[in-house]
């Protein structure tokens, strides 16, 4: 089944200044070298680097409390997991 280009997008608002820099980047050099030419490719880029962003920090997070959790795990006592005996 193939989808048509209305199905393939969604429309979103965004403020009027932000659509004007929008604009001024699409005809920009860095949007020719990126392969963007027009507003949907420019924000549809954008929100992707975005979420990647978001993305990397949440790891990041992830694996300091690893970190962090291994670091107690090998600065405890030996004698407080002795087995019983």
């Amino acid at each position: 089944m193939s989808y048509t280009n209305i199905e393939k997008w969604k429309t979103v608002k965004v403020p009027r200044g932000l659509s004007e820099r929008i604009d001024e980047f699409v005809k920009s050099q860095e949007a020719y070298h990126l392969g963007l030419t027009s507003n949907s490719q420019v924000v549809a880029h954008a929100l992707r680097q975005f979420l990647e962003d978001v993305n990397d920090v949440e790891i990041r997070k992830i694996k300091s409390k690893i970190q962090t959790t291994m670091s107690r795990i090998d600065h405890t006592e030996p004698s407080e997991h002795e087995p019983i005996q």
